[in-house]
């Protein structure tokens, strides 16, 4: 088997990283990403309640499980009157034809706990009413055996994955430590999910689980100085994977909202096996095995502003939503920072700050998504360099493909072995207006800089509403097309490419191409003892070469090509624009509109005027100077 298919460990270590916190930006960043705001959050959720005047009745409770689960403790009591209720060596027990421990705590301690309230609900009774079951519960030493569980879901992706392939991988040992587990109070609300009689399957299931999220509400959930310790087996060799999170909280869950979700101080290390194909090129299977290090880390993440609740309205009822639910769903903000991963002791990646946003919607319709990232970086070189040491390349063959060590020395020459910058994307669009903007800017230290504009005008919301039927759920193709021919009207747009050192670059890496692949193709051999100044010259020459055969029939290209050569001659910066004198409406494009003055459809020079096409350089004097 591949040895890529040893990293489902890396995988579902990843996943049980993120999972808590899980998916640019916001036009305002999100306060809780603040140190302050952030620790003072985990202080107000750690404060306890002042008193506490109702008891854990755990023999009544164990009574209602009827042998399905059970509680049990070493010693239970109530300091005081107003005291929570202790219970130490507690654990948690799922009965049956196999039993199996859940869980074990040092301690447990219950606020305010309605026993009477949670046993009429395991009964199937007060279902329409709503409960609060506790104000909090606090847990500490909290010990969970996942083998079973993650063995389960390692040969669910082996069979989604290799269907068909035996896979000799498992783990021997999965399990989490928790320091300290604190539940914020926690209500019952009314259960009202009704069964269909022959109902499909699939259909069925989102039913139930849309009922079981719209079904209670937590106000938090915090675990501090948790950890994950993994240990695999491959064709009798062990790895170890163990995963550290310091703090991590899911804040205001209420029938499908969260409020947010956050956790800081994540990091994870250890080993997995993978078979060592240095020991072997024959076509025996190996059995030889190595080790490969894996390490990353986080330190800070946060989801806040989800909200589904709505959406699992129609969920639970089986329901395609109408477009007229407008505030049906969002997606929240997420912020990633300070993150990085390695492999072999080389370093992968590295995130300073990620931000994203999908907070905005009407109906399915996204009003926003924005993403930007600062201080990215990706390694290709060590990338490579670890590859190569895992399988390492055949001896080089003369006329042959390069081999990846030398794919390294030409990414390394080139400057193109690491690539890092910063970069914002945002889509927008107003559903009352109906005007929508695609923007977004980059930069690639020590290559390019660019930005890219465009504005629409689309259909607004209010005008969508009628296209989809009396129901808001069947829409009119030829309504909705109409629709859009009427209203799509394009405003203009602009792009930009600033040289920063990528020409040189590319002109660098077109000389190392020449130098394998020049016997088959004597032009290019002719670059293999060029400069990149001497190839961004030729590259220049060229263009201009081709200029005259297209101006024949795009007179205006003639200034645009120069343009181009200039910008690969000189560096600079490159422009693109689109400034039509009016909007322009689909209609335009056909001859039909009052401003068009045509009869049919514009032909390619009729376009260039109609949409104000300009090509522009400016020269690097002015760009290093901002001019525009």
């Amino acid at each position: 088997m591949s040895w890529l298919a040893n990293f489902r460990a890396l995988a579902l270590s990843s996943v049980l990283a993120i999972a808590p916190v899980l998916p640019s930006v916001p036009e305002s960043p999100p306060q809780v990403t603040a140190e302050s705001a952030t620790d003072a959050l985990f202080a107000r959720l750690e404060a306890r309640p002042a008193t506490s005047t109702s008891n854990l009745d755990v023999e009544s409770l164990n009574a209602a499980l009827a042998g399905s689960a059970r509680l049990s403790y070493g010693f239970a009591t109530q300091e005081t009157l107003t005291a929570p209720t202790r219970l130490t060596g507690f654990r948690f027990e799922l009965l049956g034809d196999k039993p199996t421990t859940l869980f074990t705590a040092d301690e447990v301690l219950v606020w305010n706990a309605n026993t009477e309230a949670l046993i009429a609900r395991l009964n199937g009774q007060q279902l329409d009413t709503t409960v609060r079951l506790f104000d909090r519960i606090e847990m500490s030493g909290l010990k969970f055996d996942l083998t079973d569980y993650t063995n389960a879901v390692d040969e669910a992706v082996a069979a989604a994955i290799l269907p068909g392939e035996t896979v000799d991988i498992g783990y021997d040992d999965a399990s989490m430590n928790v320091g300290r587990v604190i539940l914020g109070g926690m209500t019952l609300h009314p259960w009202t999910f009704e069964e269909t009689e022959g109902e499909e399957e699939g259909l069925a299931a989102i039913r139930v689980i849309s009922a079981l999220a719209r079904s209670f509400s937590l106000e938090a959930a915090v675990f501090l100085n948790g950890d994950i310790s993994q240990t695999i087996t491959e064709a009798g060799a062990s790895g170890t994977i163990i995963s550290r999170y310091d703090r991590q909280l899911v804040e205001g869950y209420d029938r499908g909202d969260i409020a947010s979700m956050i956790q800081t101080g994540v990091s994870f290390s250890g080993s997995i096996p993978v078979p060592d194909v240095t020991a072997g090129l024959d076509a025996a299977p190996l059995t030889s095995m190595r080790s490969v290090e894996m390490a990353g880390r986080s330190g800070y993440s946060a989801w806040t502003g989800l909200r589904f609740a709505s959406l699992l309205e129609y969920g639970e009822r089986g329901e395609l939503p109408p477009i007229t639910a407008r505030d049906l769903w969002s997606f929240g903000t997420y912020t990633l920072a300070d993150t990085e991963m390695s492999l072999g002791g080389k370093p992968m990646f590295e995130i300073g700050r990620l931000d994203i946003a999908a907070d905005k919607f009407a109906w399915f319709l996204p009003e926003r998504i924005s993403v930007t990232h600062q201080d990215a970086s990706l390694n290709l070189v060590e990338i490579l360099k670890w590859a190569e040491e895992i399988e390492p390349s055949a001896p080089p063959e003369e006329g042959a493909e390069p081999t990846v060590a030398e794919i390294i020395g030409i990414l390394e020459r080139t400057g193109l072995g690491k690539l890092s910058g910063d970069g914002a994307f945002s889509l927008t669009w107003d559903s009352e207006t109906g005007s929508a903007k695609l923007a977004s800017n980059n930069t690639s230290d020590g290559l390019y800089t660019d930005e890219t504009r465009v504005e629409l005008r689309l259909p607004t919301y209010a005008q969508l509403v009628p296209v989809f039927g009396v129901d808001g759920k069947t829409p009119d193709d030829t309504a909705l097309s109409a629709l859009l021919d009427e209203q799509f009207t394009f405003i203009g747009g602009h792009y930009s490419l600033s040289d920063g050192g990528l020409l040189n670059a590319l002109a660098a890496l077109s000389i190392e191409v020449a130098k394998f692949s020049g016997e088959d193709d004597p032009m290019l051999g002719n670059f293999a003892n060029s400069t990149p100044e001497a190839v961004r010259m030729f590259a220049s020459g060229m263009v201009m070469f081709g200029a005259g055969a297209v101006s024949q029939d795009v007179p205006q290209a003639t200034d645009w090509i120069a343009s181009l050569s200039q910008f690969i001659n000189t560096g600079g910066t490159f422009k693109i624009a689109f400034e039509p004198e009016t909007s322009l409406s689909a209609a335009d494009f056909t001859g039909a509109g009052a401003e068009t003055g045509m009869a049919e459809s514009p032909d390619f020079a009729e376009l260039v005027d109609l949409f104000g096409l300009s090509v522009t350089h400016v020269p690097a004097a002015e760009t290093a100077a901002g001019s525009p």
